[in-house]
Order: structure tokens, then C-alpha cells, then sequence
């Protein structure tokens, strides 16, 4: 696409997103299911940062190769990661080493702490950030392996255990979530956009990039035909 085509879609796009009789925009679920890869490259980039692209969200990211990527869960997945496998050579090389009752007190201490402190501490100090994701996914790994080790790591019954730990994933990520959903609401209700996605300078590239795709339409005016 030429220089003159690409301002003619995005004015095209802007038209549309400024249109106050156009109603709501909607997704396209046929054309989504048809063409899934360029649905998810175009929304990739905010599936890898989960934030608005936004100066208020800079803390909330970091840059790895051109990419933004969440601060939160890249560190807290290579935390746990890297908690998990240090667990498992130190139970390699002696696994009287490791006691399960204080793997889980040790563990549960510093998911009990970090909740709080997060709610309180609105600091947007990268370095502090860090440091809490450090503290919840050690901690977790520290409860999963109290778990594993409960009556013995290789122990019948181990299935049973991987369950319960994908269940108490799910639900530290429920709580994550809800944290995420109401600092973003709080953020973004302040902002003179008020939440209205489509009018948000954050996600007007990849609103545009839906649009022209037609993977997102207008109810009312722009509404695609049958």
C-alpha cells in the first residue's frame, strides 16, 4: 500500500470511529474464523502488552526486540519458570532438602503480602514492580512444589495434584485480572476519552487495521451488507 493509499484508509478509518450515527462496532465472527492468523497478528500487539498504548501504561511495559510486551507476565512467568526448575534440582541433588510444610508457610506468606502492598503502593518505579512479580511467582512455585512433595513427589495420586495446582493458577489469575481490570478502569475513566475505546488514541492503529480488514464493522451506516 502507497503513502497516499495508506491516508486514504486511515481517514476512511477515522471517519468511521468519529461517526456518532454509526452504532456500535462489531466483530466480523466470519471473518475472523476464516482468516484467525491475521486477526491475531493485527491484534498482537495488544494481546502481548495488554495495555493501552498510552503514556499512562509506559510502566506497565517494557521493550524486548520492537515489542511491547506486559511487564507483569513476562516476569512472573520467567520467575515461576525459573523458581520451578531451581526447586527441582535442589530436589535432585537432595530432596531432604525440601519439606513441604515450609515450602507452602514460606509461600503463602508472600502471596498474603504481595496483594496488599500492590493495592497500596501506587508507584510507578519500574524496579519495585519487578521486584513484586519476583516475590508472587516465587511464591507460587514454592506452594506448587509443597503440593508435588505432599506424601512424595513420584507418590499415586499425582494427577490429583496437578488439578489442584492448575486450580489455584486459575484462581491467582482471576484475582490478577480483577486487580488489572479495576487499576485500568480507574486510569481510564479519568482519561478525557472516558473509556471510549474506539475515540482512545491507544488503540486507533489497531482499530484502523480491523476495520480495513473487515474484521470490524459499524452497526447503523457502515453496516456491511449480506
Amino acid at each position: 500500500m502507497d503513502k497516499q493509499s495508506e491516508s486514504s484508509s486511515n481517514r476512511d478509518c477515522e471517519e468511521i470511529l468519529f461517526d456518532d450515527k454509526r452504532g456500535q462496532l462489531r466483530f466480523d465472527r466470519g471473518q475472523i474464523a476464516r482468516r484467525p492468523l491475521r486477526f491475531l497478528l493485527i491484534m498482537s500487539p495488544f494481546l502481548l502488552s495488554h495495555h493501552p498504548f498510552c503514556s499512562e501504561y509506559d510502566h506497565h511495559i517494557f521493550v524486548l526486540r520492537g515489542r511491547n510486551l506486559c511487564l507483569g507476565c513476562f516476569f512472573n512467568t520467567l520467575f515461576f519458570s525459573f523458581s520451578i526448575l531451581t526447586l527441582f534440582f535442589i530436589w535432585i541433588i537432595d530432596e531432604t532438602l525440601l519439606d513441604a510444610r515450609t515450602l507452602f508457610q514460606i509461600g503463602l506468606v508472600g502471596i498474603l503480602c504481595y496483594f496488599p502492598v500492590t493495592l497500596i503502593n501506587r508507584s510507578e518505579i519500574r524496579k519495585l514492580k519487578i521486584l513484586s512479580k519476583l516475590v508472587l511467582s516465587s511464591s507460587f512455585a514454592l506452594i506448587c512444589w509443597s503440593i508435588l512433595l505432599n506424601n512424595g513427589l513420584l507418590s499415586p495420586g499425582i494427577e490429583y495434584k496437578l488439578i489442584l495446582i492448575i486450580f489455584l493458577y486459575l484462581f491467582v489469575v482471576i484475582l490478577l485480572s480483577t486487580k488489572r481490570i479495576i487499576e485500568l478502569s480507574r486510569t481510564c475513566e479519568k482519561c478525557e476519552y472516558k473509556m471510549r475505546w474506539s475515540r482512545c488514541p491507544g488503540f486507533r492503529d489497531i482499530l484502523c487495521d480491523l476495520i480495513e480488514d473487515d474484521f470490524l464493522y459499524p452497526e447503523n451506516k457502515y453496516k456491511k451488507t449480506e
